[in-house]
């Protein structure tokens, strides 16, 4: 696995840790009164975006701010428009993989990119890793849980990278 990157597992682990006395628990990262979570989400399926901006919205640990696209031309465009802490891409937008707007969009965007796939194989991983991408969620049994717990995984990380540099 390439350095700096996570699966759900990983993710899942990191959230369920136990707290810590210094200050990278996730309380400091993500106190009681916070901003919202400003997150992109590129999915051309209109059922699964639908469920995941209800999933977000029913979230009762994180305040999700969602903005939802169909395409990667719609993507590109809000990008231009507006910053987000996390983007949510689906592997597959119409008749190509988002690999290659993920690998440009994580070259330029110090935003972390978390893949959403109902293909979870090795290769997929090992392709969408290399490209950048920081986590993956399964679409298949997808919950808010495990939309927390790995955007709070990945923000944490960045954080934490962004305080290393």
């Amino acid at each position: 696995m390439k350095a700096g990157t996570m699966d759900i597992a990983t993710s899942m682990k990191a959230v369920v840790s136990p707290p810590r006395d210094d200050d990278s628990t996730l309380e400091h990262y993500f106190p009681q009164h916070r901003e919202s979570i400003r997150v992109l989400l590129i999915d051309d399926d209109g059922g699964d975006a639908a469920m995941i901006k209800t999933l977000m919205a029913n979230s009762k640990q994180l305040d999700f701010s969602l903005v939802t696209c169909r395409s990667v031309e719609e993507g590109r465009n809000a990008i231009e428009q507006s910053e987000f802490d996390v983007a949510l891409i689906d592997y597959w937008l119409g008749y190509e993989t988002s690999i290659g707007f993920i690998h440009a969009f994580s070259q330029s965007q110090p935003v972390p990119c978390v893949l959403l796939t109902g293909l979870d194989t090795p290769e997929i991983r090992r392709i969408a890793f290399r490209a950048g991408v920081a986590a993956f969620l399964a679409k298949d049994g997808l919950s808010i849980q495990a939309i927390e717990g790995v955007t709070m995984a990945v923000l944490r990380r960045d954080i934490g990278l962004s305080r290393a540099v």
